[in-house]
């Protein structure tokens, strides 16, 4: 009897010394390692890296179909979200600017894209109108002709010869470099609460009158204090657009660009609105 005790107890024993050996082998000494995962299927960490590629190969070639092709490869819900959360997340984490840039930009551009897409009207077959009061009818011999030139097919003409085409290579296109000043066009106090009380909205626009994404805008407060940030990480409102949350019985000044003059004075409206400011590149 002792002995039949003492044998299941020998089995318990290297059941757990086998899970215990196993447990090692798969985890210290031969890990599981993934080889050519799908975009998707990545941590968060490197799909982060993945938009930051994607924006800066956007950047240095300028093609718009294929970052967003290459995008679509993470399934997120909403790309352009994820690129705007993306590059604010970079800017309250002291991340660098010029990658925060380069996501705020590829937002815009496809905001830009799907706006275009939404506005251009689709081909399709033209209703065919009903002859109008007075007009008389064709003849029905008539109209058997007609019917009969239609059901004629039409010998084909002569394939030509192809020739040889030269396609040209697309070149590069190179990253805007926004060294000219931008001039202040319109400042207004907003009191009829249509913005949310104490926001201060930029607005920018390219030399063309066009919104424009990717422009630093910097806010400087109190004894050293300063917010960096980039218009296009809201590209659902206007690429062009960026804000910032001021505290009441706060001076805040504001400069746009690298080589614009600053703009102070900048605090909670009296009637506790908010500020619409506009720039306009100069040049």
């Amino acid at each position: 009897m002792n002995e039949e005790r003492r044998g299941h107890w020998y089995l318990l024993t290297g059941l757990v010394l086998g899970l215990a050996a196993g447990l090692i082998i798969s985890l210290a000494l031969s890990p599981v390692r993934y080889i050519d995962a799908e975009p998707a299927a990545l941590a968060e960490r490197y799909k982060n890296e993945f938009r930051q590629w994607v924006a800066l190969a956007y950047q240095a070639d300028g093609n718009l179909p294929r970052a967003r092709e290459r995008l679509k490869l993470l399934q997120d819900a909403d790309p352009r979200q994820a690129l705007a959360a993306q590059a604010q997340r970079a800017l309250g984490e002291g991340g660098s600017p010029d990658d925060a840039r380069a996501l705020a930009a590829l937002a815009a551009a496809l905001s830009g894209m799907e706006q275009a897409a939404v506005s251009t009207p689709t081909g399709g077959e033209q209703p065919t109108l009903p002859p109008g009061p007075g007009t008389e009818s064709p003849p029905a011999g008539a109209t058997r002709l007609a019917e009969a030139a239609v059901q004629t097919p039409t010998p084909p003409l002569p394939t030509p010869t192809p020739r040889a085409t030269f396609t040209p290579r697309p070149t590069a296109t190179p990253p805007r470099v926004l060294d000219a000043p931008f001039v202040m066009t319109k400042r207004q106090e907003v009191c009829d609460g249509s913005l949310p009380a104490g926001r201060l909205v930029v607005l920018v626009a390219g030399r063309d009158g066009n919104p424009l994404a990717g422009v630093p805008i910097l806010v400087l407060w109190g004894e050293g204090k300063s917010s960096l940030f980039y218009t296009g990480l809201a590209p659902e409102i206007s690429p062009g657009y960026a804000d910032f949350q001021m505290d009441a019985g706060v001076s805040y000044t504001l400069r746009v660009g690298e080589a614009s003059e600053a703009v102070g004075g900048l605090s909670v409206p009296a009637c506790g609105g908010a500020w619409r400011v506009e720039f306009t590149e100069g040049g």
